[in-house]
């Protein structure tokens, strides 16, 4: 006989739901059946042969797994979403959830344009819903240990390279890869950008491939900013330069180095850093904000400006004629 304490526990677990289960929402389901006090209830896929696929993935849990190529039939069986899909479905996704109550995960970016992130934050404040946007280096620990180390940074570098795969062929590397360390360096620098300047490549596919942006904040903080989807490997680091040090961030590798003067050297220390899984961290962030009433470390008025000024430096690769195409 199962004990009162389980049955309370399973009834008052929140009932989650993943819109979209391919390549980024396989790895929201595995998470969400694994979190305390959390049911993965339903999924949806306008793909059977990925519903299947992630069916079977979750044959063995205890709960049963309702799936439907629809999304809107799966939101009567849950309490919150994430939604997965390709950033064109974000907004009239994100809408239909919010109007039928449910409190909402939407990866990054938020949406495809500005009018569309207002859409969502309005929709969310006026029924007063949890929005959070799937910046998933915040969760980085090797980036949470850097944060509780800078005082004032004068400086950041961010270099983030990887292989072109198949999934980025008809997005900017700008969007896809290049707005995670804006999000980031938006977090350090908690201040207006002033000036943007940028140039940037089409090599292998029809949009950008490789870009770098240099941004000066009001605050005085220069960034430099360099993506590209042309390297054999994939690479993300960080760099804080401040007055007394400098902290040097491998958020792939998940370690943290800090650079001080040490008499007429440099001396180097490797900071410890408590290893654990960001998406993981970032999921279970969003479902205590649910449970606690509060608003989550990204919200959608964060991620927003994230996207304007990301949408900017586009603009500026654009304007600036960098953008023709080195395709042979």
């Amino acid at each position: 006989m199962e004990s009162a304490l389980s049955t309370e526990r399973r009834t008052s677990a929140l009932r989650a739901g993943v819109i979209g289960v391919g390549y980024f929402g396989r790895h929201h389901c595995r998470i969400l059946a694994g979190l305390d006090g959390v049911v993965l209830s339903a999924i949806s896929d306008t793909n059977r042969q990925a519903l299947e696929d992630a069916l079977r993935n979750h044959a063995g849990d205890h709960s049963p797994l309702s799936t439907n190529t629809d999304y809107r039939q799966i939101l009567p069986l849950v309490d919150a979403v994430v939604i997965a899909t390709p950033t064109a479905t974000h907004c009239p996704i994100a809408l239909e959830c919010l109007r039928a109550g449910k409190h909402v995960f939407i990866e990054k970016p938020i949406s495809s344009t500005l009018q569309e992130a207002d859409a969502i934050i309005q929709e969310a404040h006026s029924r007063g819903l949890i929005t959070q946007v799937g910046h998933v280096e915040r969760y980085n620990p090797a980036f949470l240990r850097a944060q509780s180390l800078i005082d004032v940074a004068l400086c950041i570098e961010t270099e983030r390279c990887s292989p072109l795969i198949e999934r980025a062929f008809n997005i900017d590397v700008t969007l896809d890869l290049m707005i995670h360390d804006i999000d980031l360096v938006l977090s350090i620098a908690r201040s207006k950008a002033r000036s943007v300047k940028a140039v940037g490549a089409r090599v292998l596919t029809q949009k950008t491939d490789m870009a770098r942006a240099w941004i000066e904040f009001d605050s005085g903080l220069n960034a430099v900013l360099t993506t590209s989807r042309l390297y054999p490997h994939k690479k993300r680091t960080l760099k804080v330069f401040q007055r007394e040090n400098s902290l040097s961030v491998d958020l792939h590798n998940i370690t943290l180095t800090r650079y001080f003067k040490d008499g007429t050297s440099i001396a180097t220390e490797d900071i410890a850093v408590e290893r654990s899984e960001p998406l993981q961290r970032e999921l279970m962030d969003f479902v205590n904000c649910i449970r606690d009433n509060r608003q989550p470390p990204v919200t959608a008025g964060q991620a927003r400006y994230a996207l304007e000024l990301t949408l900017l430096i586009d603009n500026v690769i654009k304007e600036n004629k960098a953008y023709e195409s080195l395709m042979i």
